[in-house]
Parts: C-alpha cells; sequence; structure tokens
C-alpha cells in the first residue's frame, strides 16, 4: 500500500495539472524556458558540496555528500523526455543518491532535443563517462544512474560503451527506464499516471528521433542485442506509463544474461523520485539504489560485471 505522503503529492500533481503536455512549445516559448533555466539560482544543501564541473565537453553537477569516496562515482542522467530537465532539477535526487552510494554524483547536462535531437544525448553520456574513466575512476568503481528518459539512456550509453570497446561501469540503476519510443507498450495509454501519457510519449519521441527510426537500439534499447551489459537495477512504478517499458526490458536484458534486479513498487506513480524525493516510498528506492551500487561498484578497484542472472521478486518479470 502506498504512502499517504504519495497519495497527497498525486493530489497536488493532479491539482496543480503538471502533466506533461501534448503539444511541445513554440520556439519563442521554448527560448523562454531555457532561457529561465539559465537564470535559475545555484541550488545549497547544507553539508553537501555542489559544483559545476566539465566532464569531456560536457557541463555537469557534481554533488558530494559527507563521507563520499572520491575514488568512486555516480553517473546520472536526469529525465524530461529528453526535452526538459536539468540536473538542478534533480538536485535532491542525486544529493539522495550520492549520500545512498557513498560517492560523488555527477549530473550530467546533455545536449537535448528539439534544438539537438539524437543520437547528441547519447554522444554526450558516452563522453561524459569516457572522461570519467580516464580521469582515474576505475570502470568497475562507476554507477550510471537515471530516470524516465535518462533511465533510457543509461541503456544506450552502456550498449554505445560495450560498441566503442570501453570497459563496462560497475553497476546501473534505471528508475522507470524508456526504453521504446515506438511507444508500443500498452501501460503509455492505459496507466492512471498524473505525470505522462502516450500521446506525450509519442510527442517527445518524434521531437528527440528528429526522422530517426524509432526502433534504432541508443534510442530505443528494447531493441537492442544487451549481450555484455553490466549488472542493473531496475525500479518502477505499477500507476506508471512506463510500467511496460520497464517490465519488457528487463526480461529481454535477462535473456541476454544480464544480472537483472527488478522491483515494481505497487501504485507508484512516475518520477516518484523527483517530484518527492522525500516520501517513504523514495526514500526506499534510494536505500535500494545504494545498496546495489555498493554490492557492485562499491570498491575503487572493482572489476568488470559479471554475468549471473537474479531477479528481486525471486521470478522473470512479467
Amino acid at each position: 500500500m502506498v504512502s499517504a505522503e504519495h497519495e497527497a503529492l498525486v493530489a497536488a500533481l493532479v491539482a496543480a495539472g503538471v502533466r506533461t503536455p501534448v503539444d511541445l512549445p513554440s520556439d519563442d516559448a521554448l527560448a523562454a524556458m531555457r532561457a529561465a533555466e539559465l537564470a535559475e539560482p545555484p541550488v545549497v544543501v547544507d553539508g553537501v558540496v555542489i559544483e559545476s564541473i566539465d566532464r569531456g565537453g560536457v557541463p555537469c553537477l557534481q554533488v558530494t555528500a559527507p563521507g563520499s569516496d572520491a575514488r568512486r562515482a555516480v553517473i546520472y542522467f536526469h529525465g524530461g523526455g529528453y526535452l526538459w530537465m536539468t540536473p538542478q532539477s534533480h538536485v535532491a535526487v542525486l544529493v539522495a543518491l550520492s549520500d545512498a552510494c557513498g560517492a560523488p554524483c555527477v549530473g550530467a547536462h546533455y545536449r537535448r532535443a528539439p534544438e539537438a535531437p539524437f543520437p547528441a544525448a547519447v554522444e554526450d553520456a558516452v563522453a561524459v563517462y569516457r572522461a570519467t574513466v580516464d580521469a582515474g575512476v576505475g570502470a568497475g568503481a562507476i554507477t550510471l544512474a537515471g530516470d524516465s528518459a535518462g533511465g533510457g539512456l543509461v541503456i544506450a550509453t552502456l550498449l554505445a560503451a560495450r560498441d566503442d570497446g570501453l570497459p563496462m561501469p560497475g553497476a546501473a540503476l534505471c528508475f522507470s527506464p524508456w526504453t521504446d519510443l515506438a511507444v508500443t507498450g500498452s501501460s503509455a495509454d492505459t496507466a492512471d499516471d498524473p505525470i505522462v501519457g502516450g500521446p506525450a510519449l509519442r510527442s517527445m519521441a518524434a521531437a528527440y528521433l528528429h526522422g530517426a527510426d524509432a526502433t534504432t537500439p541508443l534510442a530505443s534499447p528494447l531493441y537492442a542485442d544487451l549481450t555484455g551489459l553490466p549488472p542493473m537495477l531496475i525500479q518502477v512504478g505499477t500507476r506508471e506509463a512506463l510500467l511496460d517499458d520497464a517490465r519488457r526490458f528487463a526480461t529481454l536484458a535477462v535473456t541476454a544474461g544480464v544480472d537483472v534486479t527488478y522491483i515494481e513498487h505497487a501504485d507508484v506513480i512516475h518520477m516518484w523520485i523527483v517530484f518527492g524525493p522525500e516520501l517513504p516510498e523514495s526514500q526506499r528506492a534510494f536505500e535500494l539504489a545504494g545498496a546495489f551500487s555498493r554490492a557492485h561498484a562499491g570498491q575503487s578497484d572493482a572489476g568488470d560485471a559479471g554475468s549471473a542472472t537474479t531477479n528481486a521478486r525471486g521470478a522473470s518479470p512479467r
């Protein structure tokens, strides 16, 4: 059963009308939104070091919670349909993961559509990962993480890095990953999700793809060969439009021999960790993520990922 805090958040989100619109903003409106992002004051969190850095030519926000091991790293890709949000909009998530994982968390400000369509985000994500390895952090001590589009970008980064011959990170954390930009999962149109629905997903996919095939593996990892990917924790809410994206991808990954831990949070909405990082459901998700990262990428000299297959519920995803 979900918490009273979760249900209060849902009521507030519905009342505020935050559901992602189907129609994209005009060029002028988009420019105004981008300008407003740049004008946002830096976020300050007591006891936490937050700094702007460059990583592989990509602007990033690095968050370091007390006790973080600088020999390890979490690289985070924010959600927002490849069009919206920034690392600054996800500071609470970056702080929570830095604390839970015991490592600095670097939020990548990758290029976004429609100004920079696919594969710009993937190129930037790989550049951040490559630069982190080049900076001396062992690949096995790195955790890639992301929510929604950022969760899909985690997987795309793994695929591109693998194909480029880069070593795999120690672990991957995917919160509600968007793995199918063809939007064929039934939950996209049937879920009672106050954040996003099928029509908006299709609109954002079209803007990001800019004419590319929606089943291109680096855009939609559901259609990829997943052989050789590192241990992966996938968490999703059952009230989400992207529930089927997570379920189908987890099944595919298990079949490919990937070490997958798959967890469904009953009746939880999309991007719950972003809109309600203080919720009991979010705190539980961060706790699980931290334990997974420490187990698989918890040593500065951690080796390459293994290939055993597990599932948190003791069975393959449905």
